[in-house]
């Protein structure tokens, strides 16, 4: 399906008046399927304009009012998100509005309210109903994500009644959603928590319950922020109508749709991970992988505006360098095993002062003075029994092996140790924050050299064997099965980063603030007393690209995981390597001590 959405476009962009496509697809979209598009719901949107503009958007607007009565719970919400791409909220000066609203055109957005239109005077008035639904739940939900932090962050309780907002807001939560006192006629589900595509378009049981998962009856009436990021997303907890509770982010001032795509992308690769290699026994594949299939740890992200959207809280994780590092009173591992030596703090000035001739003897230096403790994570969550040790740290070392390799095709970068999650009860990795991606780290004020973090505790707690064993066997299949479905990948990424809604090529001005920003994140973490002066009129600058220059840097990219996806890496003069070789290369280059010394301080190279 992504190959034909493809085929599709790229004549649509081409001006090819090509009248058998048209035909061809103006049939398709009313006899094939309506539930084989709607993984593709994303990238159908990102094209929508009015309906009058010609017979690409007749088959189009047809195809997506198709979708939305079949199948309304994974695609009202979408189509809500693009109609609100002209609305920001509160909290947001008039020249960041202008940066989040630019990928936005009006007449998308009135094509978007054109299909709002279509699906309110349709025939099937619960439809109607449940659009309605949406709107209001994710009006609640962008109002609040975009209120400001500042009065909050001072004040020494950490929960806050939603009229603590605005008596407006919280007005309009109690009418909208009930907040668990009022059921609504036509709920929408939980947004973190969309039903499995059902063929059939049998979402309801005989009671009307949604089936996998749960409708909104409303909201704890009180929520509260996160302990760090300089426009702090509030957490807040949806009630479904089964009793379930979900914690949610609501994050505002960021762009969600990045991380979004990014999710979408790693959904698809492990359906290519879990079927594999049909050749291969299932036998073969525990032997060398450790045992269990590989996958990527992933969870749900809903953009409901440019600027705001809400996350599904991945429970019991903690970010990587958490365990380790001492923080605001938390006493880290490093600091209880190893108590005499340079705490991370100390760490990074000695790196941040030394000059870049002088680099890599400073690294060596700390590592001198600073060994890996992550070991003790796996001794003190699963120690009590050798089996939940040793298979805690096998679903580690694997779940490492593949998040480095899709994340160096795919370029992911800015993988410090806030962006890296540890699950407290599998002992797997969970990568957040896609905001450098399509190797976009080489733009970075200090460009990223590594292709993905392999530093001495990432490796210590891989046990004895280290490298030698299960990571390198994972990394190897993983690879292996992405360049056997190379062509289905490259696919759909051509969808994605051709995407017109994708703002995902980062300008040199908003990777340097990025950087700074976790720098000064970071040591206010670590309670340190100065603090870095930031000025953020600079994260409003605005870079004007013309569309001939977004897609030569689309085409570009797509070259670039093609090129890895051969075997072919820089440095290796062109030079096409087998996929062991290409493995290893990797790996060395990872843990070149030359490569790391040079890293970004607030990367924290030697943790």
């Amino acid at each position: 399906m992504y190959r034909l959405i493809h085929l599709w476009f790229s004549c649509e962009d081409e001006g090819s008046s090509n009248g058998s496509l048209v035909e061809i697809m103006a049939e398709a979209v009313t006899r094939l399927p309506s539930f084989r598009f709607v993984p593709a719901t994303s990238q159908l949107l990102s094209r929508v304009e009015k309906r009058n503009t010609g017979s690409f958007q007749e088959t189009l607007h047809t195809l997506i009012l198709r979708m939305c009565h079949d199948h309304p719970y994974n695609c009202l919400v979408q189509v809500v998100s693009l109609a609100n791409g002209k609305t920001i909220g509160s909290g947001v000066s008039g020249r960041q509005a202008e940066v989040f609203l630019e990928n936005t055109s009006d007449t998308k957005v009135d094509g978007a309210n054109e299909i709002l239109a279509s699906l309110r005077t349709s025939e099937r008035k619960p439809l109607g109903r449940l659009m309605e639904g949406y709107i209001s739940l994710t009006d609640a939900y962008v109002h609040l994500a975009m209120y400001p932090t500042h009065d909050f962050q001072k004040a020494k309780n950490k929960k806050f009644p939603f009229s603590a907002v605005s008596k407006s807001h919280a007005e309009r939560l109690d009418q909208c959603l009930g907040v668990g006192r009022r059921k609504v006629p036509h709920p929408p589900c939980v947004l973190t928590k969309p039903p499995p595509i059902r063929p059939a378009s049998d979402y309801t049981d005989e009671t009307g319950q949604l089936i996998g998962s749960e409708s909104v009856v409303g909201f704890e009436q009180a929520f509260s922020i996160t302990e760090s990021g300089l426009h702090r997303p509030k957490i807040v907890y949806c009630l479904g109508s089964k009793g379930g509770r979900f914690k949610q982010l609501v994050k505002g001032e960021d762009e969600i749709r990045q991380d979004a795509v990014m999710e979408q992308v790693f959904g698809y690769v492990n359906e290519l991970l879990s079927n594999g290699d049909l050749s291969d026994s299932l036998d073969e594949i525990r032997r060398t992988t450790g045992a269990g299939h590989l996958r990527l740890v992933t969870y749900n992200i809903v953009p409901l505006s440019p600027a705001s959207g809400v996350l599904e809280w991945v429970d019991h994780t903690i970010p990587f360098g958490e365990f380790m590092m001492d923080k605001k009173g938390h006493v880290g591992a490093h600091s209880r095993y190893y108590p005499g030596q340079w705490s991370s703090l100390v760490c990074r000035e000695q790196l941040r002062k030394a000059p870049k001739k002088e680099k890599l003897q400073a690294f060596n230096a700390i590592c001198l003075n600073h060994s890996p403790v992550f070991r003790y994570f796996f001794v003190e969550r699963f120690g009590h029994t050798p089996e939940l040790w040793h298979e805690a740290r096998m679903r580690y070392t694997r779940s490492v092996a593949v998040n480095s390799i899709v994340g160096h095709i795919l370029g992911i970068g800015d993988r410090h140790c806030s962006n890296i999650l540890i699950h407290e009860g599998t002992g797997e990795v969970v990568h957040i924050d896609f905001g450098i991606v399509f190797e976009q780290g080489k733009l970075l004020n200090t460009p990223e050299l590594v292709p993905f973090r392999l530093t001495q505790n990432t490796v210590d707690g891989f046990g004895p064997v280290g490298l030698d064993g299960t990571f390198t066997k994972s990394a190897q299949r993983t690879l292996s099965v992405l360049r056997k479905n190379s062509n289905a990948l490259l696919t759909i990424l051509s969808a994605i980063v051709s995407d017109p809604l994708y703002k995902w090529s980062v300008s040199p001005v908003k990777a340097r603030l990025r950087q700074e920003q976790q720098q000064h994140q970071d040591e206010e973490e670590q309670g340190e007393n100065k603090r870095t002066s930031m000025t953020t009129t600079t994260s409003s600058t605005k870079v004007s690209r013309s569309q001939g220059q977004e897609n030569e840097a689309a085409s570009h990219a797509i070259r670039r995981i093609q090129e890895k996806l051969q075997g072919y890496e820089d440095g290796t003069s062109g030079e096409q390597q087998s996929v062991e070789g290409q493995v290893q290369l990797l790996i060395n280059s990872a843990k070149n001590k030359d490569n790391l010394c040079l890293m970004f301080c607030g990367w924290a190279p030697w943790v």
